[in-house]
C-alpha cells in the first residue's frame, strides 16, 4: 500500500523533480557530482549546513540502531497535577490507614484506586508515586510478618490482657490455666514490598513464613 506523505514531504518530493528537470534541460549537472551536500540542498531548497547536520544525525543513529530524533516534536506526558493540603493528607491518611484499619500492605495500584474514589484523583499511576515519594513514603524490603503482628493494637491489648489475667490468678487462686482461642498469621501480609515512610523509619514486613499459620 503506498506510503501517505505529509505536505512538506510532498513540497520536497516537487523540489528533487524540478530539480531533475533542470538538469535534463543542461544535459549535464547543474552543480558538480562531487559536491554532494550541495547537491542535496539544491534540491530540496534547505541549507547545506542542516544537510551537514542531519548527515551527522544520520551516521550516529546507524551506528547506534536508533532512529533520528524529530527537533521541537512533541511527546505525550503526564500533566501535573496540582494538590492541595487537604489532598496531601488524605493521601497520607489512606497509606496508614492500611496499616491500623484494614491491616493490609499497602501497594501502589491499592493506593490509586481508594484514592479515584475518595477523593477523585485524576493522575496517573507514574504522577501518584512521584507524589508519595516528595512525601517521604518509599518502596521498603519487608522484614518480619511476626513482628508486625505483635505491634497490632488489637494483639497488643491482647497480651497484656491475658499477663494481667495470669499475674492475677498466680497471686490468688492459681487455677488451671485452659487455652480456648489462638490467632494466626494473616495470608494479606504476604508481600515482598510495600509503601512505608522514611519520618517513620520502619522496619517493614516479610511474606509471611506460611498461610494460616497458628501462634
Amino acid at each position: 500500500m503506498p506510503k501517505t506523505l505529509k505536505s512538506g514531504e510532498r513540497e520536497m518530493v516537487l523540489k528533487v523533480k524540478s530539480f531533475c528537470e533542470k538538469e535534463k534541460s543542461n544535459k549535464g549537472p547543474i552543480i558538480p557530482f562531487e559536491s554532494v551536500r550541495l547537491r542535496v540542498a539544491a534540491m530540496t531548497g534547505i541549507s547545506e549546513k542542516t544537510v551537514t547536520n542531519i548527515s551527522k544525525e544520520g551516521e550516529v543513529a546507524a551506528s547506534t540502531s536508533t532512529k533520528i530524533s524529530t527537533p521541537g516534536k512533541s511527546r505525550p506526558r503526564d500533566s501535573k497535577i496540582q494538590l492541595d493540603d487537604f489532598e496531601m493528607c488524605a493521601i497520607r491518611h489512606k497509606i496508614h490507614e492500611f496499616y491500623v484499619v484494614r491491616k493490609e500492605l499497602p501497594t501502589l495500584t491499592k493506593i490509586l484506586h481508594e484514592l479515584r474514589n475518595d477523593i477523585d484523583y485524576k493522575g496517573s499511576r507514574t504522577t501518584l508515586w512521584r507524589i508519595m515519594k516528595k512525601m517521604g513514603f518509599f518502596f521498603k524490603k519487608c522484614q518480619s510478618n511476626r513482628k508486625v503482628l505483635m505491634e497490632r493494637h488489637d494483639i497488643v491489648a491482647w497480651r497484656f490482657r491475658y499477663l494481667n489475667e495470669l499475674r492475677d490468678n498466680r497471686n490468688r487462686e492459681q487455677r488451671p490455666v485452659i487455652y480456648l482461642d489462638e490467632t494466626y498469621i494473616h495470608s494479606t501480609y504476604c508481600a515482598g514490598k510495600f509503601w512505608q515512610s522514611e519520618m517513620l523509619n520502619e522496619e517493614g514486613v516479610l511474606s509471611s513464613d506460611s498461610r494460616g499459620h497458628d501462634g
